[in-house]
């Protein structure tokens, strides 16, 4: 878990890792563009919390083409408009991102006071090991994490 520690820089060095499934990243300073080969080689359900940073661009394509997203937090970043591809929004089960990144999202983020969006997730609540109030209710009935090797 790399979450809140204030490290900066690139990613590049995850696109080795082909078969991570788990990247919780949230809250740092890491800039740039992901890169394009994240989470290519595994089949695993992937969760993904990449929020509260400044990455910039696109989501890589490679998002686009996986059934296996889980989640993906992706809000609070520079992303370009648009930077989510429809086949993201219709893949993932809990997709946030901010407003103008993701035309396609059912749940978005329009500003620093959005009460949807100003939580804070951790290892326990993306897990589902501890759920905050809102987050709870989403997942609530739902096995989102089966298979995920998450008990």
């Amino acid at each position: 878990m790399l979450e809140s520690n204030r490290f900066n820089g690139t990613v590049d060095v995850l696109e080795s890792m082909k078969n991570l499934t788990v990247l919780l990243i949230r809250s740092n300073s890491f800039s740039a563009a992901l890169p394009d080969g994240l989470f290519s080689g595994t089949s695993d359900n992937i969760v993904v919390d990449i929020g509260d940073n400044k990455f910039t661009d696109e989501l890589p394509t490679s998002f686009a083409n996986m059934s296996n997203l889980v989640s993906l937090i992706g809000a609070k970043n520079s992303f370009v408009d648009s930077a989510t591809m429809e086949s993201v929004c219709d893949n993932a089960a809990l997709l946030v991102m901010d407003c103008d990144a993701c035309e396609c999202c059912e749940v978005c983020c329009d500003g620093d006071n959005d009460a949807v969006c100003d939580f804070q997730l951790d290892v326990f609540t993306v897990l589902g090991y501890h759920c905050g109030s809102w987050f709870q209710h989403c997942l609530q009935g739902a096995n989102y994490f089966a298979g995920a090797g998450v008990y």
